[in-house]
């Protein structure tokens, strides 16, 4: 049986922005368990840019050294490409 993966109508919206010369850093924002992650991959996955996927969803918040070091590797991984 084939499953056919379903695709939120932002997923365009955010495939345009990444195609875009870099100058902002894209957030995806919303509630709990709406699909951000599974957007996010998603359009990953098809933009065939190298990227770098670290949660954040703990119940303490993480520190500036570590958003830091995501943000490091991600740099390197897309300099590498």
């Amino acid at each position: 049986m084939n499953k056919e993966t379903f695709t939120r109508p932002q997923a365009s919206e955010l495939s345009r922005r990444l195609k875009e010369p870099r100058r902002f850093i894209q957030v995806v924002s919303g509630a709990r368990q709406v699909g951000k992650t599974t957007l996010a991959l998603q359009v990953a996955d098809q933009s065939k840019l190298p990227y770098h996927f670290a949660s954040a969803d703990e119940p303490t918040l993480r520190g500036n050294e570590w958003i830091e070091s995501q943000w490091e590797e991600a740099r390197l991984l897309a300099d590498s490409s």
